[in-house]
């Protein structure tokens, strides 16, 4: 009954704020994709519900309560950032510096209350369990840096970021249940519901954008969900397209240094290389689709669980 609802006023809240919060606007960089200039003026800030409708129907047990904390915060530190492109008309929001500031914060936050609740120090790494304790504190702090940056550069073309996330969430939503953890298979499930409702509103072409509200929290959600089970080495095979379109980012600004002007790429990230060479949105999509349903058969089939 919880579900239905759920879904139901998803839509509802996303049918609203498309019709009503028009001024709600993304604006495109200078010197971004010439195709990406009509998308000017398309609703940003969309990840807001389905970063916190699913918090109301969760129970908020000790190991729920990490993961909607450090995924919250992120949300909140996205939608200033979306707030002052809206503002300020153009897409640069928060400056880069402070942003990452904040996120060091946040994680900082993130790991104090994981353990005041008496949360283990050790990791399960493809089958190894190897206690860090205090070293866990900088683990926690990278990866969350980390996996909400990678979701932020991946989100750059219309579903792409939606629905990689979509698929990560099934594998762990099962896990979730084999550990006996419902109540973090619960939230799981909740936000696959929310996330596919603004996915169809976003899949090309898109009647609004996640905006950094939603990007930075999925990768909060995820990289906490990969902690609060323990199970990093699955997180990290599922997060391969994330890693790579960061990776492509960094090969492209040390080419272009070290052959003072060159690009390895045609543009970084790597699926607006893609699309330079003339690849639509709709093939990109599809292309890292399949890509992640092949790792979590990998995921599957090796028990990297």
């Amino acid at each position: 009954m919880k579900l239905t609802i759920l879904a139901l006023l998803s839509t509802f809240c996303y049918i609203f704020y498309i019709r009503y919060f028009s001024k709600m606007k993304q604006y495109e960089r200078q010197l971004g994709l010439e195709s990406h200039k009509k998308k000017n003026g398309t609703i940003t800030a969309g990840g807001l519900f389905f970063a916190f409708l699913p918090f109301c129907f969760c129970n908020y047990t000790s190991k729920v309560i990490p993961i909607v904390l450090c995924s919250g915060l992120f949300a909140i530190l996205g939608f200033i950032d979306d707030f002052f492109i809206i503002k300020f008309k153009k897409n640069d929001g928060i400056p880069a510096n402070l942003k990452l500031l904040f996120q060091v914060i946040i994680s900082a936050i993130a790991f104090y209350f994981y353990l005041k609740l008496d949360m283990p120090t050790s990791i399960s790494f493809f089958g190894y369990d190897i206690n860090i304790k205090w070293v866990y504190g900088m683990l926690i702090l990278f990866i969350l840096v980390a996996s909400t940056n990678a979701f932020n550069l991946t989100d750059g073309i219309d579903g792409l970021c939606g629905g990689i996330s979509l698929l990560m969430g099934i594998p762990f939503y099962f896990v979730a249940i084999l550990k006996g953890e419902y109540e973090i298979s619960f939230i799981i499930l909740s936000l696959e519901i929310t996330l596919f409702v603004f996915w169809c509103f976003n899949f090309p072409k898109a009647y609004l954008f996640m905006g950094d509200t939603g990007s930075l929290f999925l990768g909060a959600f995820y990289a906490m969900v990969g902690i609060i089970l323990n199970e990093l080495s699955m997180f990290f095979v599922l997060a391969l397209p994330y890693v790579f379109e960061t990776l492509s980012v960094i090969i492209q600004v040390l080419y272009f240094k070290l052959t003072k002007g060159k690009r390895f790429f045609k543009m970084a990230p790597f699926h607006h290389h893609l699309e330079e060479k003339g690849y639509s949105e709709l093939k990109i999509d599809l292309i890292f689709y399949m890509i992640e349903l092949f790792l979590i058969l990998i995921v599957y089939f090796f028990k990297i669980y």
